[in-house]
């Protein structure tokens, strides 16, 4: 069972779990459903960037189709404004760690948007929990809600 340190705090939420919830054709669809109902249950605050919901836009904009990819946004934002989701955006500064952090692990494949989230990690010791499917989360020796 996953346990989620940070029970009424915040978890980070990447990419590919915004698209595992989304897409009922993902391969961690499931999984990732029963992931989202313990964070909701234990009233955990998700924390994502702006980059992770770019990301996730576009790929449901390019490889579901529109309507999943609209909806998505319209939900983060909705939920942002009544404060059921916090969005980092990425500053000046952040990015300037974030390509620290590309240099740091260029043996690892890291996209630009790992590297910044990385950094909003790095800034954010409180989230212990990472709610991810991408394996270079492993690198930052956190929790990761990726099974159950």
């Amino acid at each position: 069972m996953t346990v989620i340190y940070m029970t009424g705090r915040r978890v980070f939420i990447d990419t590919g779990a915004f698209i595992a919830v989304t897409y009922q054709r993902d391969q961690y669809h499931r999984k990732a459903g029963v992931i989202l109902q313990e964070i909701i249950r234990n009233k955990v605050i998700p924390v994502t960037t702006n980059l992770i919901v770019a990301e996730t836009y576009s790929f449901l904009r390019y490889n579901v189709n529109y309507p999943a990819a609209i909806g998505f946004l319209e939900k983060i934002k909705n939920a942002e404004a009544i404060e059921k989701i916090e969005v980092i955006y990425a500053t000046s500064e952040i990015e300037r760690e974030a390509l620290q952090i590309l240099r740091k692990y260029s043996d690892q494949a890291l996209s630009y948007v790992d590297a910044v989230s990385f950094a909003v990690l790095a800034r954010n010791p409180d989230l212990k929990d990472i709610f991810a499917f991408n394996g270079h989360f492993h690198l930052l020796k956190k929790n990761l809600l990726d099974f159950l």
